[in-house]
């Protein structure tokens, strides 16, 4: 399954969930019975309320039955004050509950009754973006053929309503969903729609995203003219939100967003005859990336490739394959890999190194040829099982036989579980490889850190004094714990201001901002308790590294360490076991 499709999930999907609550271990029990104390004062919305902060309070741990009651408990006093606002955030909270535990079952059977509630209160985003967990979980189980028929029954019932944020989300699911079946053409339809409709939207995040994938999908139809002019209006839309926001006194992070703008603008230029432009972009793009994760590192040597093979500089087009491609493999992403290789070939061939391209190519059709049978077999299975429920349906309809319909069911369950099986088994070692590199990064940060103190102070330079006094400040105090922890505030702890504290970093930190060098200690700092307390609950652990949202500690933790804090401590734990034994 392209990972394309789950690169706004955490955003989407925990927007409702995070109320950014700051609260110590000990302070979340004593809130929680200080309400329980006065509760049975409380009338009305205040009673209401306390009910909503309760249920907060659970969900800062992993306690899924506590969730749904406290969810549950919301729900009924809500429904018995007729107070619809309180009871529809408490529907879309239970199904962003069942998405985030990934009780698709679940999920499934609540959701009619919770849409049907939404649309008669015409709660329009909570009733959409609940639809559309539906069907990231789907993606998510790679039941790709289900996802793309309950999307278009989405943007069936977006359009009988005439609503726009139903149609955007909708036209930008069917796009993914086109993209990853190779159906270019119904993809970039579905993307302009999206882009004509999510313009009109306040919030620009999925807008740009939408941008994103419908620059590579012109890309692989090789509509470069459009993919220009595409991109130069992305660019637009980022600087007019980069302005609007300073204006109102706010600095927006956009480098990521601005990095990939620039390298599809790269690719546009180059393959259109202006190089000269191509190659300004390509260097602004590359200053961008510095400092950014291993995601972003794959697209920028990828870009870069093609512009060396552009510009017949075969052998740094070659290294550039090579690097990316033990960085693919390290990651664990044997199916990107496969596509650096087929480049490589591509430009050995270029080159005149006929007999190493072939050998290239060799490798890479036989391990086409054996990804392809999967992906065959696993969208058989999905194609066979979608249309045995339909089968299921009609038989029941007309009462056929129950021996039929119980090895119809039975197939499809064995199916399933082996499908599951496969996956995990792949999923557990993916997370098991990028678990170990992380670690031997981390292990490698520290021996530098360590190196840095020891040298006399006489031979540091002033920006790597105050770089130095930075870092014993963080291991000894532990401020970064301190949500409110800034630029302003640093900078005050060290005595002196934050422009000069932002050039030490930059410098010593391979370019990170101040914010992202922060962010960085409290994802070490949370990976190591992960590891070392096992018995502190996953969302406590984001609380104690100085993270004060729960959606900010899981998408930074994700783009830091390419997987979930629940599923680093499992794999810490296994490792563990593994020692021991």
């Amino acid at each position: 399954m392209n990972k394309k499709i789950f690169a706004r999930s955490i955003f989407l999907l925990f927007l409702f969930l995070s109320l950014g609550i700051n609260s110590t271990s000990a302070g979340v029990q004593t809130r929680k019975d200080s309400i329980k104390k006065n509760f049975s004062s409380l009338k009305g919305e205040a009673r209401l309320q306390a009910l909503m902060d309760i249920y907060t309070l659970i969900s800062m741990g992993d306690d899924f039955h506590g969730e749904l009651a406290a969810l549950e408990d919301l729900r009924t006093e809500a429904a018995r004050q007729g107070n619809a606002d309180f009871e529809g955030q408490a529907r879309v909270k239970q199904v962003f509950c069942f998405y985030n535990y990934n009780k698709l079952d679940s999920l499934e059977k609540v959701l009619p009754n919770h849409l049907k509630f939404m649309a008669q209160h015409e709660q329009w985003d909570y009733y959409y973006n609940s639809w559309e967990a539906k069907i990231e979980s789907l993606l998510y189980a790679d039941r790709t053929q289900t996802a793309l028929k309950e999307t278009q029954l989405m943007y069936a019932d977006a359009k009988t309503r005439n609503n726009n944020y139903g149609l955007g989300v909708s036209a930008h699911s069917l796009g993914i969903i086109y993209q990853t079946l190779q159906r270019y053409e119904l993809a970039i339809e579905s993307f302009n729609e999206a882009v004509e409709r999510l313009t009109k939207e306040e919030d620009i995040s999925l807008l740009l995203s939408t941008y994103n994938v419908l620059c590579e999908t012109l890309d692989a139809k090789q509509e470069y003219t459009q993919m220009l002019a595409v991109a130069e209006q992305w660019k637009t839309t980022i600087d007019d939100y980069k302005r609007g926001a300073e204006e109102r006194g706010i600095t927006p992070m956009l480098n990521g967003r601005y990095m990939y703008c620039y390298l599809a603008l790269t690719v546009a230029h180059f393959q259109t005859g202006n190089t000269a432009q191509a190659e300004q972009y390509m260097d602004i793009a590359e200053k961008l990336a510095k400092g950014r994760g291993m995601i972003s590192q794959f697209k920028l040597l990828h870009i870069q490739t093609r512009f060396y093979e552009h510009l017949g500089d075969y052998d740094k087009a070659i290294a550039c394959a090579d690097t990316n491609y033990q960085r693919v493999i390290d990651f664990g992403d044997s199916v990107s890999a496969l596509t650096v290789l087929e480049n490589k070939a591509r430009i050995l061939r270029k080159a005149g190194k006929g007999i190493e391209a072939a050998l290239v190519y060799e490798h890479v059709m036989a391990a086409k040829d054996s990804l392809r049978n999967l992906d065959m077999a696993a969208q058989l299975d999905e194609l066979r099982t979608i249309y045995e429920v339909d089968q299921l349906i009609l038989e029941k309809k007309i009462s056929k036989s129950q021996v039929t319909i119980l090895l119809l069911v039975s197939l499809s369950l064995v199916l399933l579980l082996i499908g599951y099986i496969f996956y995990s088994i792949r999923l557990n070692r993916k997370n098991r490889v990028l678990y170990e590199k992380i670690r031997r990064a981390q292990q490698a940060e520290s021996q530098v850190e360590k190196v840095l103190e020891r040298v006399p102070e006489n031979e540091l330079s002033k920006e790597q004094t105050l770089f130095r006094e930075l870092n014993r400040l963080l291991t000894e105090k532990k401020c970064f714990t301190d949500h409110k922890l800034g630029r302003k505030e640093l900078s005050e702890l060290l005595g002196t201001n934050a422009t000069y504290l932002g050039i030490a970093i930059k410098e010593c930190a391979k370019g990170m901002t101040i914010t992202e060098y922060i962010n960085r200690i409290r994802l070490m700092h949370a990976g190591n308790l992960l590891i070392e307390a096992p018995q502190l609950p996953v969302d406590v652990v984001g609380e104690e590294s100085g993270f004060n949202s729960r959606s900010t500690y899981y998408r930074l933790f994700r783009n830091y360490y390419g997987m979930s804090p629940t599923e680093f401590r499992n794999i810490s734990k296994q490792k563990s076991k593994k020692i021991i034994s």
